[in-house]
């Protein structure tokens, strides 16, 4: 059974999903930020570029978004054993076609035009967001897709019996013909009654979306995503979900309120959190939300695995650590990457990395467990709601994936590049500083002949430390050079790196 934890609290909403008490998806959002990802918009071209079969669309975002000629010729192509889910969760379905590489985009838009797009993906660093002109439109059980004719199951539902049921239930609800219909993996065991709701509810949102970009000028946004809250009881709440807690009362009465609208049977196991407690702090989260933030992560056998993110790639090593195993070398190391392939697929939803990741596993002498510790990868990653694509594990026991990035990673929501040290996570050391501040103070007494015979040498504490107990006898050679009085002078107030100097 799962609980759902949702905090609102400083201008942030967060949600805490747990299973088996142990935290499986954690997700944030800044209230003050603009959501993107999900949005519709009327937006106007502003660039159509033939070199990068890409065109520029105006939507009245910070930046203009990118919509490639592929996300125009090539609706998204549902097999019945499709995966599909909501585009924030970046699992939209589309084929790239062989004819797609001689159609210029330039015959299909022209600058100024006004053009119905949806965000496929958020705004990163320069990047602005994503777009399709195939809208998509999820709801509790279906997506609707207005620009595709195909209807499917899931293929993460395996039960034929249940894929069957579902499929005859689909031509049963005798929907529109020139509508694309995706059932989700949450309606199994939903009924007629709940589907046929659930379908005509997304129907009628899209005829309102058509209608208002009918009638406002470009740019403008005509279709909202929901927040996150919401899009937590659309996506994750289910029968096997024990309850769900709120510690805001506003909060609460809309989630309520959505959930009776969505789902009337489900909305008992939605409560208020009443404890004087913290929600988070109850349930213990609060302290593994933390751990989030860490290099290092360890293993309950005591090994651990080291996640370093960088612009264009995650890098991921498994290390054994303190654990020395009770059998024999290969067992121990067999134990260490199985638990690290589990915990890997974890950390990757929970901190929502996205892009290129390389996991450097321990070296396996068997093949067996090569295969095993690959497999173990696999399953966890099934759980994820982000598209994933892994390449079989190497003969230097290298695992190759990708994970579809739609938002900022967690670490690039809750940190800024440092000023400092310029992301490289390090800055100078106390020794090289002081050769620096030398270096700079001789170049200062070249370039400032004055009459004024005292300089003053302003540096952080630990480099002055150094400059008048070790490296003296380098200070006292500078003097006797330049006949000046030099005196060091700690201010914590400086950087490490920094170093002023003054004639007084």
């Amino acid at each position: 059974m799962q609980e759902i934890l949702i905090n609102l609290e400083a201008g942030e909403r967060r949600v805490a999903i747990l299973r088996s008490k142990k935290l499986e998806w954690y997700f944030v959002e800044r209230i003050a930020q603009k959501r993107i990802a999900g949005n519709i918009y009327k937006g106007k071209v502003s660039s159509v570029l033939n070199g990068m079969g890409a065109a520029f669309i105006e939507c009245g975002l910070e930046k203009n978004g990118f919509l490639y000629v592929t996300d125009i010729t090539a609706p998204a192509i549902i097999d019945e054993d499709d995966e599909f889910s909501s585009p924030e969760n970046g699992n939209k379905p589309s084929r790239r076609r062989d004819q797609d590489a001689h159609v210029k985009i330039s015959d299909m838009l022209k600058k100024g035009q006004d053009i119905m797009v949806q965000a496929q993906k958020e705004e990163i660093g320069t990047k602005g967001a994503r777009l399709t002109t195939h809208i998509s439109l999820p709801g509790r059980y279906l997506v609707v897709m207005p620009t595709s004719k195909r209807v499917g199951v899931s293929r993460k539902i395996k039960d034929e019996e249940e894929r069957t049921r579902l499929k005859t239930i689909l031509r049963e609800l005798k929907l529109p013909k020139d509508i694309g219909l995706v059932v989700r993996t949450v309606a199994v065991g939903a009924n007629k009654k709940e589907l046929l709701r659930d379908a005509k509810y997304l129907i009628e949102t899209y005829k309102r979306i058509t209608d208002i970009a009918k009638k406002r000028p470009s740019p403008a946004l005509i279709f909202e995503e929901l927040d996150l809250s919401l899009k937590t009881i659309r996506d994750f709440v289910t029968e096997d979900t024990a309850s769900v807690v709120v510690d805001d009362n506003q909060e609460y009465k809309k989630v309520k309120h959505f959930t009776s609208k969505i789902a009337p049977a489900l909305r008992n196991k939605i409560s208020l959190h009443r404890d004087h407690m913290p929600l988070f702090e109850k349930y213990k989260v609060e302290t593994e939300i933390d751990k989030l933030f860490e290099r290092k992560v360890y293993l309950k056998c005591g090994g651990h695995i080291t996640i370093e993110q960088t612009e264009g790639m995650i890098a991921i090593d498994v290390n054994s650590g303190r654990f020395t195993g009770k059998k024999n070398l290969e067992d121990t190391i067999f134990k260490v990457n199985s638990e690290a392939a589990d915990e890997v697929g974890r950390q990757l939803r929970l901190r929502d990395i996205g892009g290129i990741v390389v996991i450097d596993f321990i070296d396996m002498e068997l093949q067996s467990h090569r295969n095993q510790v690959f497999s173990i990868l696999r399953k966890v990653l099934v759980k994820d709601k982000a598209r994933t694509h892994i390449v079989s594990m190497s003969e230097l026991d290298i695992v190759e994936m990708t994970r579809q990035r739609v938002r900022r990673s967690l670490e690039s929501v809750s940190y800024e590049e440092c000023p400092y040290c310029n992301s490289k996570g390090m800055i100078k050391s106390g020794s090289t500083m002081v050769i620096i501040a030398l270096r700079k103070l001789k170049t200062f007494l070249k370039t400032h002949r004055s009459r004024r015979q005292r300089v003053e040498l302003i540096v952080h504490p630990r480099v002055a430390q150094r400059l008048v107990n070790e490296d003296a006898h380098s200070l006292d050679l500078l003097r006797k050079i330049f006949r000046k009085r030099i005196t060091v002078v700690s201010n914590d107030a400086l950087h490490i790196e920094e170093v002023d100097m003054k004639s007084i």
